[in-house]
């Protein structure tokens, strides 16, 4: 959610905030702020609605060299200009920033209260600066210090003084927050793409991690206030990644770049004489796959649905049992973990506060998670056993597409290599690895059906509603394709198993409600034709995504779009472009925010 940004260094403070914000709007964008401090002065400016408002209003040159910056995705209190961030305290010679939540805000706001504090916002962010005002005398560090150890909850902040223009203070509790070290200057960032482009090394905060940064140097503390050691890290972000290029949003670039990001991971891992691909990080010793008894899934949103299908894959491969459990409610549910229990967390940002929760829990029972993530350094990758970068590449748009896409790909290659292990002969193997190699050739085949999807989004673009419709391995799709239409075009959408057609969702069907139905060769194929057969029984209009020529597809179909022929194991990776590209142009023709969609923001790191 909310992106951070800090900045202490020769350059103008102000071109630096600004074009970390523009970097980092993906993660919130209800309102944007940014402090700058100047002559012993900070100023604020903050404004509702997208970074173009802010851009408004904030002086295009100053001599500032400190600042800090936030766009905000609302949590608690409304999108207005006095709750946006930066927060002040009464005399203004302290602004802060803040992602996260405080749980005990109330109980700290009646206190400062009785003090004589002043709050003018709705937010649980603006205790936090008086809190910290309430303990400085003359050590902003120690004042920082003994604030936080009054808070219950969450945070990620950044916060400037103005007595003390020569610092610029962060710290972090379960949201993240990552330094970047420059040449004579320091950044602070909620994510390394806050300083792509300005700065090439970084440190990562670990949970109660605090750090003074000047402009030449950096001192980070622990939550004992003992003075910790960081390694630095190069930053690995291209940033052609964060601009769109020829593209006019970025959700299609992204969704025409998963050939190239299903090429880097599967680049290197294959082994082709074995039947079987080499995951170097799982930091597991092969007598210990023969211990797994089960595997259970961790996610949220669209790594649930890629859970899902990696689950089906590995049932299908290693004939081992797979769930997949939403982290939101597994954390809560006091979770059976055992030794014979294999964890998987499948994060794109790698800093999903549900999923990073029940994490934590599943670990303090003892179960190991490996953790399935696109984002290096994150705090899941951190946190976890050992685990697979998926190496997607940065995304921006809010809804996920070849993160998605990568993350299938990669426990598909966990679920062959748990499958050789146990039932998967050599020439099954070999058979599955040839497949995969050609999958980047598959995908570019098949986004060549955009047009053709563009041509049906602009049909059925004035549809109340839309069932999405699919058995086996791509169930999971029908789920993902109706997310992805709810997320970007707000128009309702459900995915449903079709064999579950006649207990419930038939009642939905009808002429204004067109299904969607995705339908590979296999052993659900004459089941599916059944399925659509039902719907068109009733007046109900079948949009047929498919690998097959079947000629009753083609007479049953009120839209046929033909696919690329692959594995049927394989074949979610292909299915999954048209419903990508059917919810980006049925968004294009209703006008959406595309990118940004309303009341979403890219990594939530909040319960």
């Amino acid at each position: 959610m909310c992106g951070i940004v800090g900045y202490i260094g020769p350059r103008q403070a102000v071109t630096v905030l600004m074009q970390g914000l523009k970097q980092l709007e993906y993660r919130g964008y209800d309102s944007s702020g940014v402090s700058i401090l100047n002559s012993g002065s900070i100023k604020t400016f903050k404004k509702i609605g997208k970074l173009h408002n802010l851009e408004s209003i904030v002086p295009e040159s100053s001599k500032a060299k400190s600042g800090i910056g936030h766009t905000r995705w609302a949590t608690h209190g409304k999108v207005t200009d006095v709750n946006a961030h930066p927060h002040t305290n009464k005399s203004g010679k302290i602004s802060l920033v803040h992602n996260g939540i405080i749980d005990n805000y109330v109980i700290l706001k009646e206190e400062l209260e009785a003090k004589g504090y002043e709050f003018i916002s709705e937010t649980d962010s603006e205790v936090l600066v008086h809190l910290i005002d309430s303990y400085l005398k003359d050590d902003p560090k120690e004042a920082v210090r003994k604030a936080l150890k009054r808070v219950d909850g969450t945070y990620g902040i950044a916060v400037l003084f103005s007595d003390y223009p020569d610092q610029l203070i962060g710290a972090r509790n379960g949201s993240p927050l990552i330094v970047g070290v420059g040449e004579g200057e320091m950044f602070l960032g909620s994510d390394a793409t806050a300083f792509v482009g300005m700065s090439k090394q970084a440190i990562y905060l670990d949970d109660g991690d605090m750090v003074v940064l000047t402009s030449k140097s950096y001192k980070t503390y622990n939550r004992h206030n003992a003075e910790v050691e960081k390694e630095l890290e190069d930053v690995k972000i291209d940033s052609t990644e964060t601009k769109k290029g020829e593209f006019p949003h970025f959700f299609l670039k992204e969704i025409h770049e998963q050939p190239e990001a299903i090429r880097r991971a599967i680049v290197g891992r294959l082994l082709p004489e074995f039947g079987t691909a080499k995951l170097g990080g799982l930091n597991l010793e092969k007598r210990d796959f023969f211990d797994i008894k089960r595997i259970h899934i961790i996610a949220m949103g669209s790594a649930y649905y890629a859970g899902m299908v990696a689950a089906n894959t590995i049932e299908t491969l290693a004939r081992i049992p797979a769930q997949v459990f939403d982290a939101s409610e597994l954390r809560y549910s006091n979770p059976i973990v055992d030794k014979e229990t294999l964890f998987l967390a499948v994060s794109q940002s790698g800093e999903t506060a549900d999923t990073i929760l029940a994490v934590k829990e599943i670990q303090n029972k003892g179960g190991i998670v490996l953790g399935v993530v696109n984002s290096v350094g994150s705090t899941l990758a951190r946190l976890t056993h050992g685990g697979m970068y998926i190496h997607a590449g940065q995304e921006v748009s809010v809804a996920s597409t070849k993160a998605f896409s990568n993350q299938i790909t990669v426990m598909t290659l966990f679920a062959l290599v748990l499958g050789r292990m146990k039932d998967v002969p050599l020439s099954r193997g070999k058979e599955l690895i040839e497949q995969i190699s050609t999958l980047p050739e598959k995908v570019e085949e098949t986004l060549k059906c955009a047009s053709q999807i563009e041509e049906i989004a602009n049909k059925y673009k004035n549809s109340q509603s839309l069932l999405f419709l699919a058995r086996g391995i791509n169930y999971p799709i029908a789920l993902e394709g109706a997310l992805k239409v709810k997320e970007v075009s707000y128009l309702h959408a459900e995915g449903f198993s079709a064999g579950g057609l006649k207990h419930g969702p038939l009642a939905l069907v009808c002429p204004e409600t067109p299904s969607v139905f995705i339908i590979t060769e296999g052993e659900y194929f004459e089941k599916m034709i059944g399925n659509i057969q039902e719907v068109k029984a009733r007046n109900g209009k079948a949009i047929i995504v498919t690998t097959s020529n079947d000629k009753r597809l083609i007479d049953l179909a009120d839209e046929y779009v033909k696919i690329p022929e692959i594995d049927e194991i394989l074949s979610p990776l292909l299915t999954i472009i048209p419903m990508q590209f059917f919810s980006y142009y049925i968004s294009l023709a209703l006008g959406r925010d595309i990118d940004q969609p309303r009341n979403l923001a890219k990594s939530v790191t909040t319960e």
